[in-house]
């Protein structure tokens, strides 16, 4: 020390100090870097190791996916002769074809499975080959199966092994350099004290000059925050009202609204809720941030619906809670509801933190309400437009799809039954003596009747169905990729429901009314492969069931057409 204030007479001995202490923590810094490197470099080579053993394991899970996937397709092929489930099975074994040659890159630098995996290569080629030749007659491959399974287990068995050993090697070099990097932390954090000390006297110097800076820069940051605040909340309404109207659906509607409040509020937490048709229930339809709420009803459990005004939740202020949080109740909420041409739509109820978050909220309420009718307006609109698409499509009084409808459907379907060289079964419908029914009982009872029948269509088909009203009392069933035999026993079951049928109707006597129908069937490629064509057998075949008696299924006659007779 005295030697250096004699090289420099003009540093302070506080100066030559620092300057030590500099040095000494420089040195100590590289020489842990240096260590901290060498370290690091043992890890990650043994951490790719390692995660080379996870990547093995890993491929050999996939080839052993692959395996069982190829049992389930060939049995469900040999159990239902669908030639898709073969199809699928032969996919699969051309993938586990690939994992095996995957597998042999993989397993190239390990001598010890060389020979688990000529014996995986022989077992896929041999399993290849019997799905190449299999068909229904076939008796399933479990012994090429079973060998696959086999080599797949026992090289995942090694595998295993080999990895908790470069585990444990992993873990004492971790351990190692663990021990080793924390003696020079102490040694560091040492050298650090007595340098921070020298840096602590003259920080204190200067904190006090600092601070007359540090209050004149945060007044001159909160006005430019705010303006800052002013410009963002502008461009993310834009942004907001962009994306609401480039929605398809509600569902995106929605997505998009949650994300623009999350965007608004980040320091919130939100759920957008909606009354649901019958007004007696609010859902939620989309969030962010902490789940707040579930589903709940009545929607005056909301004290925000109930009011019909925006209602700040915060202690000191307004202590009675909402009842609809699924558990117990935050201190801080808003809830504000959602109201679009004077109908009140649902709520958006909003998490806050804390008072400043409240505050925050409060500063940007009037952005909120903005963002607020964009959503509720993009609700309404969408709400319309699927209100008149219904209009169009379906018909009033059923609910049903109508005439135009079908057609389009008809169409489409048999396309893509002829994409998939599938089978299609239309059915052709029709109310058995139903003129004789209006005369008797008038037009109103007829459409009691019509919608009855319709609601048991409805509650038989599949949801892939198409269930149409062709005109008057006739009705059209599109049952794609479905076989003849279980389209005569959809058929069937239509007709003994509607046969079991009571229709109740407001007459004098309050009678109740039994109602048949006939059902005629015919079938995509075998009947016709036009809309046309298939409509005039399966209509031919409805007038044949008519004939002979009603209240009955009747297939297309695929080599002669009966003339139409009266109904």
């Amino acid at each position: 020390m005295l030697k250096l204030q004699k090289w420099f007479p003009g540093i302070s001995a506080s100066v030559i100090m620092l300057v030590s202490a500099a040095v000494c923590a420089v040195l100590v810094t590289v020489l842990a870097g240096g260590l901290v490197y060498s370290d690091t470099q043992k890890l990650i080579s043994a951490a790719g190791i390692a995660e080379h053993s996870r990547e093995v394991l890993s491929a050999l899970q996939a080839a052993s996916l692959n395996t069982e996937r190829i049992e389930f397709r060939t049995r469900l092929y040999l159990l239902t002769g669908d030639g898709d489930q073969l199809s699928a099975a032969r996919s699969e074994a051309n993938q586990l074809d690939t994992a095996a040659l995957h597998l042999k890159a993989l397993v190239a630098d390990n001598r010890g499975e060389s020979g688990n995996m000529d014996n995986l290569a022989a077992c896929t080629e041999a399993l290849n080959h019997a799905l190449n030749t299999l068909n229904t007659q076939s008796a399933l491959p479990s012994t090429q199966i079973l060998y696959c399974q086999e080599t797949i287990s026992l090289m995942s068995e090694q595998e295993r092994r080999l990895l908790n050993a470069r585990d444990q090697k992993s873990q004492h070099i971790s351990t190692v350099s663990l021990v080793t990097e924390f003696a020079f932390i102490g040694l560091s954090l040492l050298t650090l004290v007595v340098l921070f000390g020298f840096l602590l006297r003259d920080a204190l110097l200067r904190q006090r000059t600092e601070q007359q800076t540090l209050l004149t820069n945060e007044e001159l940051a909160q006005s430019i925050k705010a303006l800052e605040d002013q410009a963002s909340e502008s461009d993310l309404l834009t942004s907001a009202r962009d994306e609401l109207q480039l929605c398809v659906d509600l569902r995106q509607v929605y997505q998009s609204a949650a994300n623009s409040f999350s965007r608004l509020l980040p320091q919130s937490s939100g759920s957008l809720c909606m009354i649901n048709n019958s007004r007696q229930m609010v859902e939620v339809v989309s969030s962010w941030g902490k789940n707040l709420i579930e589903s709940f009803s009545p929607p005056e459990s909301c004290c925000g619906l109930r009011s019909g005004q925006p209602r700040w939740r915060q202690p000191g202020v307004s202590e009675l809670h909402c009842s609809h949080f699924a558990a117990a109740p935050p201190e801080h909420y808003l809830c504000v509801p959602i109201v679009a041409h004077g109908d009140t739509m649902g709520v958006l109820c909003i998490e806050c933190q804390d008072e400043r978050s409240m505050l925050s909220l409060r500063e940007r309420f009037d952005g909120l309400r903005q963002l607020l009718q964009l959503t509720g307006m993009a609700v309404a609109s969408l709400n319309l437009q699927t209100k008149l698409e219904n209009q169009s499509l379906r018909d009033p009084l059923t609910g049903l799809y109508n005439h135009h409808f079908m057609q389009i459907a008809l169409g489409r379907e048999l396309a893509r039954a002829s994409r998939h060289q599938s089978v299609l079964a239309l059915f052709m419908l029709d109310i058995d003596h139903f003129k004789r029914f209006n005369d008797t009982y008038g037009h109103a009872a007829g459409d009691t009747v019509l919608k009855a029948v319709a609601e048991v269509f409805r509650s038989i088909v599949r949801g892939e169905d198409i269930v149409c009203r062709y005109g008057g009392e006739e009705f059209t069933i599109i049952l794609p990729d479905i076989g003849e035999d279980i389209a005569n026993q959809r058929a069937e079951a239509i007709r003994k429901s509607v046969e079991k049928l009571r229709v109740p109707l407001k007459t004098e006597d309050y009678a109740q009314v039994e109602v048949t129908v006939s059902i005629g069937v015919a079938f995509y490629p075998a009947d016709g492969t036009s809309s046309d064509a298939l409509l005039r057998m399966a209509d031919e075949a409805l007038y044949r069931a008519k004939r002979e008696g009603r209240n009955r299924v009747s297939l297309a006659q695929r080599e002669s057409a009966p003339e139409r007779i009266g109904i």
